[in-house]
């Protein structure tokens, strides 16, 4: 009888210790947890980003799709996706930063547009995939796959992300835009978003 009601109370306490772990991956940890769980349940690859963000302990920034030099939309200017309605390489000798990444601009006019409004020019969703983000999930970025829509850039994994995802633009939009949420930091510091919630 003791037996089985130890057996109960180890049972509790791991319990209670799983639900009570916080939800974020340790910072030796490559990935999000949550993406970890969502890519398994796909079969999707494992895609290890670099996050300048909210997965790293006292970390105040919103997560974003950054290279292993913190570089975002894999080194493109985000000026010319509004500007020439093309995807563009940026040159680092024309680099800026902003929430947590560093932009690459293909000239120094781009660049000082840029910095006039950072905000107008960064990608939604930390430049991880616009489609994904509806479901909940980070994905990679194609940065050849993009649309300007309401004067905001949207970037996607492949051609048919971008189809999917544009389809139903507002709706994809609002869906999008209240699970990037999800990814954010709390804007209460004592407050702790639990796992899966």
């Amino acid at each position: 009888m003791k037996m089985i009601h130890y057996s109960l109370i180890a049972t509790y306490v791991a319990v209670f210790a799983a639900v009570d772990a916080p939800d974020k991956a340790v910072a030796s940890d490559p990935l999000d947890l949550r993406s970890a769980i969502s890519a398994i349940d796909s079969n999707e690859p494992l895609l290890a980003q670099a996050d300048a963000g909210s997965n790293k302990p006292g970390a105040k920034g919103p997560k974003v799709n950054v290279d292993q030099n913190g570089v975002i939309l894999k080194g493109y200017d985000p000026v010319a996706y509004f500007k020439q309605n093309k995807a563009v390489k940026g040159d680092p000798k024309y680099s800026s930063s902003y929430g947590g990444a560093t932009y690459y601009f293909a000239s120094s006019a781009d660049k000082a547009e840029f910095e006039k409004s950072p905000a107008k020019y960064a990608p939604q969703y930390g430049g991880f995939c616009a489609s994904s983000m509806t479901k909940r999930k980070l994905k990679d970025i194609d940065p050849n796959v993009f649309a300007v829509y309401k004067n905001k850039l949207y970037v996607c994994s492949s051609p048919k992300a971008k189809k999917s995802f544009f389809s139903d633009p507002d709706t994809n939009v609002k869906k999008a835009d209240a699970n990037w949420q999800f990814y954010q930091p709390p804007s209460n510091p004592g407050f702790r978003r639990e796992f899966g919630s």
